[in-house]
């Protein structure tokens, strides 16, 4: 990532931060970056502005979004709609409006890399990095909605972060900054998740997903001079490996193994697809994570990505070793939004609905565990979530569900996970490239279904591909007993309230032992989160064997997120301790 930070500050509210690459400086202002950033911002200047570009767009390599940047110096919002949702990329533009010493800033259309707002009275930051967000807050204090939602999703929703003075910029979204640090917003596109009245057939669409995700490989293997895959034993990644193959790009392949974590068949089923391309491939079996990598995670990301997650970051460090050269890392991120058919199983009447089920099919609490915990009145907690689905354009409650997943569990989440990726080397994946979005959210969901549109496109870029199974799951795809498996998963997932009470009594949740290292630290850092109410967590804790883990990492990663300074101290002081 770039690192880029826009501060205007000219009545300095904010805490002072330590400069980086400067540039830009007046008296008031600062533009800094990041100078061992993997993807370094690219500028560009003449007589009316200052552009630069974090990020990357399709034709822009040597030259800016021109009629972009003219359409917004111009206030023109209709041409600059026009413009903006037909640019091809995941990018945010710093514009510096000379005449009017006003600051433009805009991201593209799905909101790919996120940008963080600080803003206080008289002041704003404007940040592609969230600790130095964080870092700046003169006053931080939490925003009880926000760390409820990281409690229950693992992420925030829409704007909304588990600081109360700091948001995130929604897609497409233009920001515009006076010299005096005036703020004012202007939404100027939204995804349309419509599908296409007219059918033409699955071979039709097929054909069509399967040019658009060849061309985007195309594309993204430009933007490094090594490309490397994640391959599991899915279909995002396989389906990427065979888009990858149907360009003659040379590319190698590196799986992730992890007792505990990935079915043992993951790194079996990604062996035999490279040596069926004819792909270097390596397994990497990854250390036990300790607190320094959870000390690591948390100054990169602040919490936004799972403390949990870090036994990636060896993975990271041991692809970069490696490769002296650029380095392209792709993966198969935003197969499984826009494939499969995302619909809940069942009729869903409204946006309450939607919120109900999203609730029950993603929370890890539930909505009184999280109320409770955060000293929230239960009604108010359950209010916001509500009207946030409310909100969303369509009317419909399976396609309220389906923009949840795009919007949020891949915007917040996902998203979050390529921008870690990004402090190692370019992260892409050709399944966000918009003439693909745009051509699988068209698909009708009776195509969808049972996966037939997913087993059709990886016919047409490789049948031996399509006849492997996908890890965990029995038989190829569109075979009966692929399809028995995945009609049952379904039934559950449309019933997830008693399918979750009848696997909790037919298998024991996966909790820690009470003399786990990680249980201390989590106590320790628990006593030291205000935010959250000691007579809850504290019998949570004592009930910690019998508790899913995912519910006690969660508990740890909102403890630690909630202060970073002091949640930075606790993991340093567990930096040598085993963790999960």
């Amino acid at each position: 990532m770039s690192g880029l930070t826009l501060s205007i500050d000219p009545a300095q509210q904010l805490t002072p931060l330590t400069l980086r690459e400067t540039v830009v400086t007046r008296p008031g202002l600062t533009l800094d970056l990041d100078p061992v950033a993997r993807e370094p911002a690219r500028s560009w200047e003449d007589r009316r502005a200052l552009v630069l570009l974090d990020g990357w767009i399709e034709g822009c390599e040597r030259e800016p979004p021109r009629r972009l940047v003219e359409a917004l110096l111009d206030q023109d919002w209709s041409r600059a709609e026009t413009v903006l949702t037909g640019l091809d990329g995941d990018f945010v533009l710093f514009i510096h409006d000379k005449a009017s010493a006003r600051w433009l800033i805009i991201n593209d259309l799905l909101g790919r890399r996120p940008l963080y707002l600080l803003e206080h009275p008289g002041a704003i930051l404007v940040t592609r990095d969230i600790a130095r967000a964080v870092a700046a807050d003169p006053a931080p204090r939490t925003d009880t909605l926000g760390a409820a939602e990281m409690l229950l999703f693992g992420h925030g929703l829409g704007a909304r972060t588990p600081w109360r003075a700091i948001s995130l910029l929604p897609p497409a979204t233009l920001l515009q900054i006076e010299p005096d640090a005036l703020a004012t917003r202007r939404t100027l596109a939204r995804l349309d998740l419509v599908p296409d009245a007219s059918d033409g057939g699955l071979a039709h669409h097929a054909a069509i997903l399967g040019d658009h995700l060849v061309t985007a490989c195309e594309r993204l293997v430009t933007r490094g001079e090594t490309a490397i895959l994640a391959l599991s034993g899915g279909l995002d990644s396989r389906a990427v490996a065979a888009g990858l193959a149907a360009t003659g790009t040379p590319f190698s392949a590196a799986t992730m193994a992890r007792a505990g974590w990935y079915n043992p068949q993951e790194h079996q089923l990604a062996a035999m697809v490279a040596r069926h391309l004819g792909s270097p491939w390596e397994c990497y079996e990854v250390p036990p994570s300790r607190g320094a990598d959870y000390l690591r995670l948390l100054r990169l990301k602040q919490g936004l990505n799972d403390l949990d997650l870090a036994f990636h970051l060896p993975f990271f460090d041991h692809l970069r070793a490696q490769h002296e050269t650029s380095v392209v890392y792709l993966t198969g991120d935003g197969g499984d939004k826009l494939l499969p058919d995302l619909g809940a199983g069942l009729a869903l009447r409204d946006a309450p609905a939607a919120c109900d089920y999203a609730v029950a099919r993603r929370g890890r609490f539930t909505l009184d565990e999280c109320a409770a915990l955060l000293g929230l009145e239960r009604r108010r907690l359950e209010h916001a979530l509500q009207a946030h689905f409310a909100a969303y354009a369509e009317d419909d409650g399976n396609a309220l569900y389906t923009r949840f997943l795009i919007e949020e569990r891949a915007r917040r989440w996902l998203f979050e996970g390529e921008d870690r990726n990004r402090h190692w080397f370019t992260s892409a994946t050709p399944f966000y490239s918009l003439p693909f979005v745009r051509a699988a959210l068209a698909c009708p969901r009776a195509l969808k279904r049972d996966y037939r549109l997913y087993r059709a496109l990886l016919e047409r870029l490789d049948p031996t591909l399509a006849r492997l199974p996908r890890a965990g799951i029995p038989g190829a795809l569109g075979s009966p007993r692929f399809v028995l498996q995945h009609r049952l998963t379904t039934f559950a997932k449309a019933h997830p309230r008693p399918a979750r009470w009848l696997q909790q009594r037919l298998r024991r949740p996966r909790g820690l032992s009470s003399d786990a290292p990680v249980l201390t630290l989590l106590r320790h850092q628990l006593a030291h989160s205000p935010a959250l109410d000691p007579g809850v967590w504290q019998p949570l804790l004592a009930d910690a064997d019998r508790r899913p883990r995912t519910q006690l990492l969660a508990l740890l990663n909102l403890a630690t997120l909630i202060d970073p300074a002091r949640g930075a101290a606790g993991l340093d002081a567990w930096r040598d301790q085993p963790m999960p």
